[in-house]
């Protein structure tokens, strides 16, 4: 399946597959290194196109205008000013100078940059989101950016792209066969929901993780029935359900039908397309699989093994009542046991949250995740700006910089990712990006780190990562002894331990279900059309009052046949034809 959909989503730009960049994301760690390792980092780079070693005067630099939007939070660390920090000086030396056109409240950034871009006067470089890429790149606002990327893309931004993920950003960011833009690779696993069940529940009744639906509704019976938390009290339910936002990070509701084969919505607000017979259909027309999956809500509803309360919670209190111990299991993404087993182990010091791959109908058919690798970010450069070279200057600083940080030293690091007190970071960097899969990448490594003690293969972030789950590993037993200091690392701790160190943690579930290979592939991840834009937010608002309707009885599940037809009347069927003509195209590439 994978070998299938890399052959779907391959782009092929001017004879040959073209590849690139985006927007960033890391943060701390501590240690000084002599000037003659930083000199031969320096000539390292410069060999991959993305460091120049020579300084530059004021009239040799190039000037680059962008605009600058900041949340109200934002503050210089140490030293560093908007004029003297380690981006602004790294792309002076690198013969870059930054004129900035705007500064503005991050909550502004969009009105003000069409603002700009209405008036004729807008960056040289900047970032927008799939609504803004589709319509201005038709528009003529953008460069495109084929041939410079041939031409100027660094090794490593070429490296980036050569994934699934990155493959299908390339393609949402092409047009007639032109490259306009540098999105970010998606991280698919990293937003994939996965089952979080406190396993201490699980020992206390003597029952096993569920693997099949069947399992999944035993396991919540019982942690409604059969007093998990040993308390004497009728005060536990089995299954968090967000009722409120519905698709949503913490108790979504489109993962549970996922157990089925189905997925009606995502919580990153788009119409899940998938693909059924080699056609893309949406992911809540499968009508048998949405049926059996609001028969056994509505069961579970009624059983109350799901709170009667479920319509009014949100993200909030689905929290609170993880941390309360009043639930024992919630879909949810990689770091959603955080905050619940942080607050948790106040009261409840045994407390332990583990991971499961999303059920199946059969064992075999487990982790039936929806996998998009859409993108909503993508780097561009105005058709009005002149110097192609100097944009892949900077998108060559970014990706280096930002997005390896494999490559970088401790020093490195810290000077450009971030370091409180000292080092401002990956704020600062004009076409950063997040590293793609950097965490599915991590599990190996700080796996055998924690096994075998030893750290020297793991780079300055993943350091920092062991270091920070040691802190509430090696403290488990002993968290009322601890001073503030300590008990603020034990659990800062927690979030990494159940994300890379627990025997169950989020990216040992993630890697068995990227082993398994049952995804729902998402049959649409490009930019959206203009009916997509005009009518989602209604049929996504129709799909949750239908699913919260059927659950609590209001509805019966044979409605959901006239939901279907509902859906269709409002843009659904137009917007679906919309989506399998570019799947079938797409195939052809």
């Amino acid at each position: 399946m994978k070998e299938r959909m890399r052959k779907v989503c391959a782009v092929l730009l001017c004879g040959s597959m073209a590849v690139s960049m985006c927007a960033c994301a890391v943060t701390k760690p501590g240690k000084d290194e002599d000037s003659s390792s930083k000199k031969e980092t320096s000539e390292e780079a410069a060999e991959e196109g993305t460091a120049d070693t020579g300084e530059k005067g004021e009239d040799e630099l190039r000037s680059v205008k962008i605009g600058v939007a900041r949340d109200t939070s934002f503050k210089f660390q140490g030293d560093e000013t908007a004029d003297n920090n380690t981006w602004v000086n790294l792309y002076r030396e690198n013969g870059i100078k930054l004129d900035v056109m705007y500064e503005v409240d991050l909550s502004q950034n969009t009105e003000k940059l069409a603002q700009c871009v209405m008036s004729g006067d807008y960056p040289d470089v900047f970032s927008v989101d799939s609504k803004q890429f589709k319509e201005w790149a038709e528009q003529g606002v953008f460069a495109d950016l084929t041939e410079g990327f041939e031409k100027y893309a660094s090794d490593e931004i070429k490296e980036y792209y050569d994934t699934e993920a990155g493959r299908r950003a390339l393609q949402a960011a092409t047009i007639d066969g032109k490259l306009y833009g540098l999105p970010t690779a998606a991280s698919p696993n990293d937003s994939m929901p996965i089952l979080w069940i406190r396993q201490d529940w699980l020992d206390n009744l003597g029952l096993e993780i569920p693997r099949t639906v069947d399992e999944f509704y035993a396991v919540a019976k019982a942690f409604k029935e059969n007093d998990p938390d040993q308390n004497g009290k009728d005060d536990t339910y089995g299954l968090a359900v967000n009722g409120k936002d519905v698709f949503q990070q913490f108790g979504d509701l489109g993962t549970f039908f996922e157990m089925f084969g189905a997925q009606p919505g995502h919580f990153s607000n788009i119409v899940p397309f998938i693909d059924v017979d080699g056609k893309a259909v949406y992911g809540g027309s499968k009508t048998e699989e949405m049926k059996q999956g609001l028969t056994l809500l509505q069961k579970m509803y009624e059983e109350g093994i799901i709170s009667k309360d479920f319509v009014t919670a949100g993200q909030d209190q689905i929290i609170q009542d993880m941390s309360a111990g009043r639930v024992g299991m919630a879909f949810s993404i990689f770091y959603g046991a955080e905050m619940p087993w942080k607050n948790a182990v106040a009261t409840q010091p045994d407390a332990n949250f583990v991971s499961a791959a999303i059920p199946g109908l059969t064992e075999e058919l487990r982790g039936q995740a929806f996998y998009t690798a859409a993108t909503n970010s993508f780097n561009v450069m105005s058709s009005k700006y002149d110097d192609m070279e100097t944009f892949f200057k900077l998108m060559n600083l970014g990706t280096h910089y930002c997005g390896r940080p494999d490559k970088l030293t401790q020093e490195e690091y810290e000077m450009y990712n971030g370091l409180p007190g000292k080092y401002t970071g990956y704020t600062l960097c004009v076409g950063g990006m997040s590293v793609a899969s950097k965490n599915m990448k991590a599990y190996d490594l700080l796996q055998n780190a924690f096994k075998t003690g030893e750290t020297t293969g793991l780079s300055a972030e993943n350091l920092r990562d062991y270091k920070a789950m040691m802190q509430y590993y090696d403290n488990r037993d002993r968290r009322d002894e601890l001073n503030g200091e300590e008990l603020a690392a034990y659990e800062a701790g927690i979030l990494y331990w159940s994300v890379w160190g627990n025997e169950h943690c989020a990216y040992q579930t993630l890697h068995e279900m990227d082993d398994m290979d049952n995804y729902l592939y998402s049959a649409y991840d490009t930019t959206a059309t203009e009916k997509m834009n005009e009518c989602t937010t209604s049929l996504i608002t129709l799909a949750k009052e239908t699913m919260v309707d059927i659950i609590t009885g209001n509805k019966s599940v044979d409605y959901y046949d006239e939901f279907l037809e509902q859906w269709s009347a409002l843009g659904g069927a137009e917007i679906t034809e919309e989506a399998d003509a570019w799947y079938q195209a797409s195939k052809g590439n």
